[in-house]
This record gives structure tokens, C-alpha cells and sequence, in this order.
């Protein structure tokens, strides 16, 4: 495909060209074939996988490292992350984030390149539902393989008036207090904090979210990033998050806290991804924080799925579909796709070329990429470098969102040039 697709020689030639290619692995490696790896039972999201071969393709598009730490590692359970981290290791790709205790996983890994010595940290902060954090061994339990985790509490903060409305809810609804202790509602006073439907909330003045990380896990990944920085000569701090993923312009002060206390104890560059869309790019300490860089590569095809799409959907193939027995996996998750996934945002990203220096960042050069959206099957979701038009809306976009962090995405021959204001 690189000698024949010139847009797309052109992105793996970047690959290639550089010291380290990091990225965030969001998909399992498993081999159905040979595999003793299930798919998670929870019913609300994909169990995304990719073939064995994947890793070696990874390679050979020029990646070097990866972050692993997201909520899809563990679709395939603990037998599926550890035969990813096989494949990977097959590959010679080096990968963090994950492991067979949480020790494991937040440890830092390392790649070694003719620049110097690259260490790489990676955690999620994304709601636990379908997502299997690594444990260590506590008394007689023993650990249990998973991703590093930053848990995050989040809070809904209401009025009075609106909490009224929610105890009205919960009276009406008992079973929507999931607490392991139920809490004891009356409309006529209303409590200060409420739990609902999985949700946190409290009365306030004014309407708003409140995401307070977990102190304790978040001291031990810090302290991971500090050990990074004595044995390595860069380091990237990686975090998947989806909070805030429906504003990936405004990325959560707990977010920005975090990417800032990374840098302070010794991070070079904070990738973070979620929201699979593009965001805001920072410059703090003369370091590049990167909320969101969008999809680099893309599958929205995946044979075999689970049996329990098809179920869940019935109502929903029988008001599209003339006969619902005929639907194939490829029908259904384009159907479901076109109200998630199917636009031209999910297939746009930058891909963002960093050079550091010995006093720091020399050049944060962003290069636009298009995973051609209205492309056929086999051409879709692959990076290529866009047209002049396409590429700066590409760069429209990260420039509007940038400002209001300080700093200035200047057009530069088809690519972006991140400098302060």
C-alpha cells in the first residue's frame, strides 16, 4: 500500500523518520484461532480486537511505543490483555500502562534510541464500567492483570429546585439508588447529596460537574513519572480519559491539573486521548501538553462481533430493515456507528511531531491527517495526508481550541506550528 498510496507513504514516512513513535493502543490483539481469551459480558460496548498480525503491522509502520492504559484493554479479559502484551513483545514494540499486578502497571517502561532513552508512563482515568484495573495481591486474594487506573469521583452539582426533582425520581424509582447503603430520601427536605443511577449529586448554587481524582492512585503514577525522569532521557506521561468527553474543547481541570503536576515531576510531553476528537494543544514549562490529538488510525469494520448487539438491537433492525435476518455484522455496526462514530470528526487527526532540546521544546510541529470517511472499506481509516482545504480545517480547529491555553497553531506549508501567543 506505501508503494502505490502516496498520502499514505507520506504519514508512514514521518513515522519513520523519527526518534520514537508513541501512540495509545486502544484494541486487544487476540488470536480466535488459538485463544483461551473471552470477551467481556457487559453488554454496553465493543469488545474491540485486532488479528496477530496487527503488532508486526504496528512495526512496520514505524511505531515504536505504546500506552495501553484505556478502556478497551481489557474487552477480552485478563487473558486477552496479558496476549496482547505477547504479540506486542513478539513485535519488539514497547508497551506501559499494563500488567499482572497494578505495580506492573504503572511502572514505567523504556526505549531505548540512538537520540537517548525514551520513558514512558501510562494510566486511565476512564469510568470503570467494562474495565478491569490491575490489582495487587491483598491477604489471601491474589493480584489480578489489568490497566493502571486513576480513579476519578464525579460529581453533578445542582440546585435545590432540581434536587427536588431527583428525589421525586429516586421516591418513584427505588431501584435507581445503587449505594451499597440505601439512603433514606423525603421530598419535602431534600438531602444536600443524592445518588442516582450511578450518579453523584449535590446541592450547589450553580450548575455544574466536579471531577476529584483518587489521591492515593494519583500519588503513585506521579511518583511513576518522577522515576521515569531519573533513568530516562525524555518521558511522556500518557492518560486516556473520557471525562469530558462531550466538550473535547474544554478539557476538565482535574485533566489539566494532572497533565500540569506531570510535568513538574519531570514529564517532557503529556499525550492524552479519549474523546476520539481532536483538542486543545498547551505549552506549560515549555513542555507540549496534548489534550487530544483525534484518531490516527481507524477501524469501524469488526468480524466476528458479539451475539449481544444483535439482541440488543432487534427493535432497532426490524424499524431499518425489511428482513433483520439478513443483516450481516458489517449492516449492524455501520447502523450503529451512524449516530456515534459516522463523521467526518471521527476520521480527522494531527499527528504531532515534537522535537526536544536540551533546554526543552525546540519545535511542536502539528501535521493533519485524513482517514478518508467517504473512502471504500479498505481504504478507510488509514492516515493520509489531507488535501491543502482539508488540512486547514484540520488546523482551524486545533487553533480555536488553543488560544484560550496561550498558545498560536501557525500555518506552515500544510502542517501546524504550535508557539506561544
Amino acid at each position: 500500500m506505501v508503494g502505490v498510496d502516496r498520502p499514505f507513504a507520506e504519514v508512514v514516512s514521518l513515522l519513520r523518520g523519527a526518534d520514537a513513535a508513541f501512540g495509545n493502543l486502544e484494541t486487544s490483539i487476540v488470536d480466535l484461532a488459538d485463544t483461551a481469551a473471552v470477551p467481556s459480558g457487559l453488554p454496553d460496548d465493543w469488545a474491540v480486537r485486532a488479528q496477530p498480525d496487527c503488532a508486526l503491522d504496528l512495526r512496520a509502520l514505524g511505531f515504536d511505543v505504546f500506552g495501553r492504559a484505556n478502556n478497551h484493554s481489557t474487552d477480552w479479559g485478563a487473558g486477552g490483555l496479558l496476549e496482547t502484551g505477547l504479540w506486542l513483545d513478539e513485535a519488539a514494540l514497547v508497551h506501559a500502562g499494563a500488567g499482572v499486578t497494578s505495580a506492573a502497571a504503572r511502572a514505567p517502561r523504556y526505549l531505548e534510541t540512538d537520540a537517548g532513552r525514551l520513558g514512558i508512563v501510562s494510566m486511565t482515568t476512564s469510568p470503570a464500567s467494562g474495565l478491569a484495573p490491575a490489582l495487587d495481591a491483598f491477604g489471601e486474594v491474589p493480584s489480578r492483570p489489568g490497566v493502571a487506573t486513576v480513579p476519578v469521583r464525579t460529581t453533578v452539582v445542582v440546585t435545590r429546585k432540581v434536587m427536588r426533582s431527583l428525589v421525586a425520581i429516586r421516591l418513584a424509582h427505588p431501584e435507581g439508588d445503587v449505594a451499597w447503603l440505601t439512603q433514606h430520601v423525603d421530598e419535602e427536605s431534600p438531602p444536600d447529596v443524592l445518588e442516582l443511577y450511578g450518579r453523584r449529586f449535590e446541592v450547589g448554587e450553580q450548575m455544574e460537574v466536579r471531577h476529584e481524582p483518587d489521591e492515593e492512585a494519583l500519588a503513585e503514577n506521579l511518583r511513576s513519572i518522577r522515576l521515569a525522569s531519573r533513568h530516562a532521557d525524555v518521558v511522556v506521561a500518557a492518560a486516556h480519559s473520557h471525562q469530558g468527553d462531550g466538550r473535547p474543547g474544554e478539557p476538565p481541570a482535574f485533566l489539566r491539573s494532572w497533565a500540569h503536576a506531570a510535568i513538574d515531576d519531570g514529564a517532557d510531553v503529556v499525550a492524552i486521548s479519549g474523546p476520539h476528537r481532536l483538542a486543545p494543544i498547551e505549552r506549560y514549562r515549555d513542555r507540549p501538553v496534548i489534550y487530544g490529538a483525534g484518531n490516527f488510525l481507524w477501524c469501524d469494520m469488526q468480524e466476528p462481533i458479539q451475539r449481544y448487539f444483535y439482541d440488543e438491537s432487534r427493535s432497532l433492525l426490524r424499524e431499518r430493515f425489511d428482513d433483520p435476518a439478513s443483516v450481516t455484522d458489517a449492516d449492524l455496526l455501520a447502523l450503529l456507528n451512524e449516530d456515534s462514530f459516522g463523521t467526518e470528526a471521527t476520521f480527522r487527526g494531527v499527528l504531532a511531531r515534537i522535537r526536544l532540546g536540551p533546554e526543552g521544546l525546540e519545535e511542536l510541529r502539528l501535521h493533519p491527517v485524513d482517514l478518508g470517511r467517504s473512502e471504500p472499506p479498505t481504504r478507510r481509516g488509514v492516515p493520509r495526508i489531507p488535501t491543502p482545504e482539508v488540512a486547514e480545517t484540520i488546523l482551524d480547529e486545533v487553533r480555536e481550541m488553543s488560544e484560550a491555553f496561550g498558545v498560536a497553531v501557525k500555518s506552515d506549508g500544510g502542517t501546524g506550528l504550535v508557539t506561544p501567543v
